[in-house]
């Protein structure tokens, strides 16, 4: 099953991003003061298309909105959170990574937005940490499969981060990654892979320990009310989506989706309009002339932006409709 024919699973219409807690089938949160537990414990018959299983905690784009929704809700509804370990739910298996049969059968256009979607999600999480760790039983292998099993270089995911952001030496991060096996015990620590390893019985222990040394060189302020994300009111047809202050049109024969964005003053709306990049044809002015065009759409850019500032000073509590104006007229 492939492109097009793929069916999204449950009798599904089309892919829903809106979650809470209570739905999900991948992932449990649990919150002890400061420190927040993150389950992975991925249902291999609940994918999001029909076709495969999510077998040894391998994930789809299902599994991923379930992630994002959850950091999100540790954000803003649980400001006490200081720390959180993300664990397996599975016995001896963290994540085997992408599924990929799911892959097998995407469209090109589900796997580029598949990528987008999860590279996000992760950067949202290493964004908002100070310190990571990553520790061991002994047991487990860290590896990138992707080179031996389907002959796939990984780029945007997990090669890149064991440079950028583990800072692995180049020529370690080539042979890993191209090992089925992965890298066990004391040489992935040498190789900065994971931090430590700790005896299976003092794992625990370990984790605990480390989650209480972050919590309290932590320097997020955990007093204050969380925000409750409840479900947003919305319709969806073919014509586009409506939320309560945000619409989008689409026209699909023409390829463009148009965003409508309102205040509480239902008479201020502010439109945006999104096409197909097209590259215009550019003419080539003298340097003199470069010169002062340049400088009259700084001027522009500075007027819009006085006017925009004057129009959010006459609208008290319209706090984003400024930085939005600004936005358009410069862009």
């Amino acid at each position: 099953m492939a492109g097009e024919d793929r069916v999204l699973a449950g009798g599904a219409k089309y892919i829903d991003f809106q979650t809470d807690p209570s739905r999900y089938r991948h992932w449990k949160i649990d919150v002890d003061g400061s420190v927040a537990t993150l389950t992975m414990d991925v249902d291999e018959n609940a994918g999001l298309f029909e076709g495969y299983q999510l077998k040894l905690n391998s994930y789809d784009l299902g599994v991923d909105i379930e992630l994002a929704d959850a950091v999100q809700r540790l954000r803003f509804e649980q400001p006490e959170v200081k720390v959180v370990v993300v664990r397996s739910g599975k016995n001896r298996v963290f994540c085997a990574g992408a599924n990929i049969r799911m892959l097998a059968g995407a469209t090109h256009a589900h796997k580029v937005n598949f990528c987008k979607f999860t590279n996000e999600t992760r950067n949202g999480l290493e964004d908002s940490s100070e310190n990571s760790g990553h520790a061991d039983d002994g047991s487990a292998a860290v590896s990138l499969p992707e080179v031996p099993l389907l002959a796939v270089l990984p780029g945007t995911g997990g090669l890149t981060r064991v440079v950028d952001k583990r800072k692995v030496r180049r020529d370690h991060a080539d042979y890993f990654c191209t090992i089925e096996e992965g890298i066990k015990g004391k040489r992935a620590v040498a190789w900065r892979l994971v931090d430590e390893i700790v005896p299976n019985s003092k794992l625990e222990a370990k984790v605990a320990e480390r989650a209480r040394e972050f919590a309290a060189a932590s320097k997020r302020n955990g007093n204050g009310k969380g925000i409750a994300l409840t479900p947003l009111k919305r319709i969806i047809d073919e014509a586009g989506i409506r939320y309560g202050f945000v619409s989008v049109d689409i026209d699909r024969a023409q390829r463009i989706a148009t965003i409508s964005i309102r205040t509480r003053d239902r008479d201020a709306g502010v439109q945006v309009a999104w096409r197909p990049r097209q590259r215009p044809r550019r003419r080539r002015l003298p340097r003199g002339q470069q010169g002062a065009l340049a400088g009259q759409r700084d001027q522009a850019v500075l007027e819009a932006g006085a006017e925009a500032h004057r129009r959010h000073l006459a609208h008290a509590g319209d706090a984003g409709r400024a930085r939005l104006l600004l936005r358009r007229h410069a862009g």
